[in-house]
């Protein structure tokens, strides 16, 4: 159980502070809630989760040490890209709820090679990847920028150092350098 002024992850809004523990009857019984107000929208919106649910994965965000195995397993996680439209869409949104959070830094990569070269080739990247991609990156960045102490805008480069130094192959460090640069011109 949870603590009255814990910041939690929860599964769709994020780092959330939890700002009351209480009892409230929104159904035929009366349940004990907790009371969240997700960080980044400053206390303009409430969220009920029921103590006792198991619908809602609330969670501890993520220490320094458990994002670092986060990064170096994402390093072992490559995500091939799926040239079908529609069965990309479902397979990367189903990889985006996964909870694994690995993969979604994978994907985040494999999504960010993709646009470099479409960008490369002078074509527009697909409205359907750049959703997926930013609510991928608004997951990672935003947990880990709260867990780590950092900005969300040094989170992309944080992520490519660790995968550098945790990469032994020259060919993953240079990819690591594209992609971080071409995060830092997009930005």
């Amino acid at each position: 159980m949870f603590e009255l002024g814990n910041v939690v992850m929860h599964p769709s809004a994020g780092v959330c502070r939890i700002a009351d523990i209480r009892e409230e009857k929104f159904t035929e019984k009366k349940r004990m809630y907790y009371v969240l107000n997700p960080i980044e929208e400053m206390n303009r919106s409430t969220i009920y989760v029921p103590v006792d649910t198991e619908k809602v994965q609330l969670r501890k965000l993520l220490t320094k040490e458990e994002i670092e195995t986060v990064i170096e397993k994402a390093t072992q996680n490559e995500i091939e890209w799926i040239t079908n439209p529609n069965f990309r869409k479902a397979e990367y949104t189903e990889l985006l709820h996964s909870g694994d959070l690995s993969k979604v830094i994978a994907l985040i990569v494999c999504l960010h090679k993709q646009k470099v070269k479409l960008f490369a080739d002078g074509k527009k990247y697909p409205a359907n990847d750049e959703r997926i991609l930013h609510e991928a990156e608004r997951k990672i960045y935003q947990e880990f920028s709260h867990a780590l102490k950092i900005k969300k805008e040094e989170i992309p480069q944080y992520i490519m150092n660790s995968m550098k130094r945790i990469s032994n192959h020259s060919e993953q460090r240079l990819f690591c350098e594209e992609i971080l640069c071409f995060i830092q011109e997009k930005a």
